[in-house]
């Protein structure tokens, strides 16, 4: 009977589709973060990065500063678009502003804030995974075991955990179709930190290639109209100022806190040819996901994709997107946004928070590969990100995994967007 019962126990751990299940172990495993979270705050001592920092860029514009190029903090000047300043600003004033924020009773209280940000987080990326159904409900366990994650979040207080949690919030109404308003809140996401513009070129497919052309073009408008309300008081009085500094797409980070390509000499890391090597190299695969696996139809993406929205488009009427199932829409977002991260130039460590939770959903979307290995390589992902300083070899052993998924990737489309185009051909 014992038998039997751990049997049944084990069998429903297994399945993803087994929703009830799924919601007990997260509803159990958000229990457990919260504690697991305030006993790491309350244990591991603080060491400042860049919350102080913060808190000097916000205070400028709590004195009425509306020129970026003069908000500054100790590490620098603010090169953040406007959301962050806002985010930043409501957690000046509950912290008691720059003298009361850098504080023992301030830092403590801020840390509390991000432990329940990052509860929030962590359920909204549950539901993308319960919406998926790929994900066994065990292996929900490996969301919440990250050292270098809880670091982020709940110890150093980054913004990289925010901008994430809302743009995990966009791909959870993305996964339920709601195009316009998810892309209101994937733009507030870019205004908190721009590595959310990763999603973009996934979510471009998928909407072009779904949805009706007022849909998209509503999408795009919304997306934009949003970052330009959020910027209003500072593009009213310092247009120039506020974009240079806001989204500097040209910046160069520093070699020596790099987690990738510490192999590459830093001449080299720094030039403007391994930049563009980089870039042309992210478009290309951009350009071959989209083909091969995101929204193709008959001919491929090349083809019949563009003809296809060109005929649609005379009748504005919607494509194949009642084909988009909810683990077809992360997928395409989450490979969107992975490719940007291998193409980056440089990662430092509180930007393994950009994609950390998206790395089972696109391990479990093959079943080419065994689950012992798929648990290998989130552990070796994991170790690469807690060398610290990271290495030659470390970064090398980084650079290797990350090449090996993305070829897995590129190469077998996995059942559930094979499925999304099996029904896009016959529909």
């Amino acid at each position: 009977m014992l038998l039997e019962t751990l049997h049944r126990i084990c069998v429903r751990l297994n399945d993803p589709k087994d929703r009830r299940v799924v919601r007990l172990v997260c509803v159990a495993l958000i229990a457990f973060e919260l504690v697991l979270s305030s006993l790491i705050v309350s244990k591991v001592n603080y060491t400042e990065i860049d919350w102080k920092a913060y808190l000097e860029e916000v205070h400028g514009y709590v004195q009425g500063e509306r020129d970026y190029t003069k908000l500054r903090g100790g590490t620098g000047p603010l090169v953040y678009p406007a959301g962050f300043v806002y985010v930043y600003r409501a957690l000046y004033g509950l912290v008691g502003g720059l003298k009361g924020g850098v504080t023992p009773a301030g830092i403590a209280l801020a840390q509390r804030i991000f432990v329940g940000i990052y509860c929030l987080n962590q359920a909204i990326v549950f539901g993308i995974y319960e919406a998926c159904e790929i994900l066994p409900p065990w292996a929900y366990l490996i969301l919440c075991l990250s050292k270098r994650i809880h670091s982020v979040f709940v110890l150093r207080m980054f913004n990289d955990g925010i901008a994430m949690a809302v743009a995990y919030t966009a791909v959870m109404l993305f996964q339920r179709k709601k195009w316009i308003i998810g892309s209101c809140v994937l733009s507030l996401g870019v205004s908190i930190k721009m590595n959310v513009l990763l999603f973009i070129p996934g979510l471009l497919v998928l909407l072009v290639g779904g949805t009706k052309l007022s849909v998209s073009i509503l999408s795009l408008v919304v997306f934009f109209a949003t970052q330009i309300f959020i910027a209003a008081p500072f593009l009213l009085t310092h247009p120039r100022e506020y974009v240079s500094r806001a989204f500097e797409v040209g910046r160069v980070f520093t070699h020596k806190w790099s987690v990738n390509f510490k192999f590459v000499g830093e001449s080299v890391f720094e030039s403007k040819e391994f930049a563009r090597f980089l870039l042309l190299a992210h478009l290309c695969v951009l350009f071959l996901f989209a083909h091969r696996k995101w929204c193709r139809q008959n001919g491929g993406f090349f083809f019949s994709f563009f003809k296809d929205f060109f005929k649609r488009a005379v009748k504005n009427i919607d494509g194949n997107q009642h084909t988009f199932t909810p683990a077809h829409v992360a997928i395409v977002l989450a490979e969107s946004n992975f490719i940007g991260v291998v193409f980056a130039r440089s990662l430092h460590y509180q930007f393994y928070s950009w994609y950390y939770h998206t790395l089972p959903l696109l391990l479990w979307s093959s079943a080419r590969s065994p689950t012992y290995v798929k648990l290998i390589t989130i552990a070796a992902v994991e170790y690469c990100w807690n060398v610290y300083p990271s290495t030659a070899t470390s970064s090398e052993i980084f650079i290797a995994i990350h090449a090996a998924l993305l070829l897995q990737l590129a190469r077998y489309p996995c059942e559930v967007q094979r499925n999304t185009l099996d029904k896009a051909k016959a529909s």
